[in-house]
C-alpha cells in the first residue's frame, strides 16, 4: 500500500477519533441544555465520523484493484453528498469560533491570535476537523478514480486468462 494511503487511513483515524468525542460533547449539552441545536450537531458529528470508518472500510478491503459497487456504491454516493453539507456545518463552526475569540480579543485589548494558548485551542481543534474532512473528501475522490483505475488495467479477458505471458 502506498505511503499516502496509509497516511490517508491516520487521517480518517484522527477524524473518526475527534467527531466521535464532539458527537459525546454535542450529546451530553443536548440532554443539559435541552437545545435542538445540539440535536443537530450530534447527528452532523455522528455523520462525520460514519464518512471517516466509510473510507477506512473502502481503503481496508477495495485498494488496490476493486471497484466501488451495488450498495457499497450507493453508499458512498449519499455520503459523499452528505459531505458538502457537513463542510457547509464545519466552516460555520470555524466561523463562529473565530469571532468568538475575535470577542474575547477585543474584550482583553489584545489581537485575537495574541491570547493564551488555551483560547486558541478549540479554533486549532475545529479547523484540524474542518481541515481533514476536506481530505477525507479528496482521498474518496481519488481513491474511487484509482480503484477504478486499477481495476480496468488489471482485468484480463476471458481469451487472455489460458495464455502464458
Amino acid at each position: 500500500m502506498k505511503i499516502s494511503w496509509q497516511l490517508y487511513r491516520i487521517i480518517c483515524l484522527l477524524q473518526m477519533l475527534i467527531t466521535t468525542f464532539f458527537s459525546f460533547t454535542s450529546l451530553i449539552s443536548l440532554f443539559n441544555t435541552g437545545r435542538i441545536y445540539y440535536f443537530l450537531e450530534t447527528i452532523f458529528f455522528v455523520l462525520m465520523a460514519a464518512l471517516a470508518i466509510f473510507a477506512l472500510n473502502l481503503v481496508n478491503t477495495n485498494y488496490p484493484d476493486k471497484p466501488v459497487a451495488g450498495k457499497q456504491k450507493t453508499i458512498f454516493n449519499w455520503l459523499f453528498l452528505i459531505n458538502f453539507f457537513l463542510l457547509a456545518f464545519l466552516f460555520g463552526l470555524f466561523f463562529a469560533e473565530y469571532r468568538s475569540l475575535e470577542l474575547l480579543g477585543s474584550i482583553t485589548g489584545s489581537a485575537a491570535f495574541s491570547l493564551p494558548f488555551r483560547f486558541l485551542v478549540p479554533l486549532l481543534i475545529k479547523s484540524a476537523v474542518l481541515i481533514f474532512q476536506l481530505l477525507i473528501l479528496y482521498g474518496l475522490f481519488n481513491l474511487r478514480r484509482e480503484l477504478y483505475r486499477n481495476f480496468f488495467m488489471n482485468k484480463q479477458f476471458e481469451f487472455e486468462e489460458g495464455a502464458v505471458p
